[in-house]
């Protein structure tokens, strides 16, 4: 029974080829793993994670803490193409922010992006010391401003562009120290919700030019 039991065992994983996964082209469409399967539709819509350290080969500030995943939408031959699902901040990284007679500032935003995809953000702010609750509401509405207001004026692309290498985090801390002092702004989550409906014949998901897909693998 065991003799048998191993040869179908191998006789399953003979029957399985292996798919290389492929980030997004706003990611510059690298390789990022590989997933077995028997059958090409058992990969449609798979997760990988990958850190953006790892994405980019540059393990400078945050960058090996910011994590991203992608989900395969599509198949071609022995490649698994990918789009953005996920982003997120390693906890331990969040959790290394945290200090004793400080205060935590988050909030859950669901923006729509010029281009009509639709995220949930939710931001994090560090005070240096502890704040009153109604400086927190004062700097929960400027976040909240600056990131709906972004979102509006940017496509898909460019905003998450902007969350991620901390552009909008920067434009939040500028303006909400003048409430009262900050330590640190960060994005640590951003969620798919939604993407627009396809117009007819449309293959790719999202429309990319190529100085934003540099800017971003870069």
């Amino acid at each position: 029974m065991a003799r048998k039991r191993k040869a179908r065992v191998k006789d399953k994983w003979s029957q399985k080829k292996w798919f290389t996964l492929i980030a997004p082209e706003y990611f510059g469409m690298a390789e990022i793993g590989e997933t077995p399967a028997d059958d090409p539709n058992k990969v449609i819509n798979r997760t990988v994670e990958v850190t953006l350290a790892e994405l980019t080969n540059d393990y400078s500030n945050q960058n090996p803490y910011k994590k991203l995943i992608f989900k395969v939408y599509r198949v071609s031959g022995e490649n698994a193409y990918t789009k953005f699902h996920r982003f997120e901040m390693m906890r331990e990284y969040i959790n290394s922010l945290i200090r004793r007679r400080t205060s935590k500032i988050d909030d859950v935003i669901d923006v729509v992006t010029a281009d009509g995809y639709k995220l949930r953000v939710k931001p994090v702010a560090f005070t240096i010391k502890r704040c009153k609750t109604s400086q927190k509401s004062a700097i929960r509405k400027i976040m909240r401003e600056i990131i709906i207001n972004n979102a509006n004026q940017k496509n898909f692309v460019q905003f998450l562009q902007e969350c991620i290498l901390g552009r909008i985090p920067s434009e939040v801390y500028k303006n909400a120290k003048k409430i009262y002092p900050l330590r640190r702004v960060e994005i640590r989550k951003i969620e798919l919700l939604a993407e627009p409906k396809p117009q007819e014949g449309e293959v790719q998901p999202v429309e990319v030019k190529k100085e934003e897909a540099e800017a971003v693998a870069s």
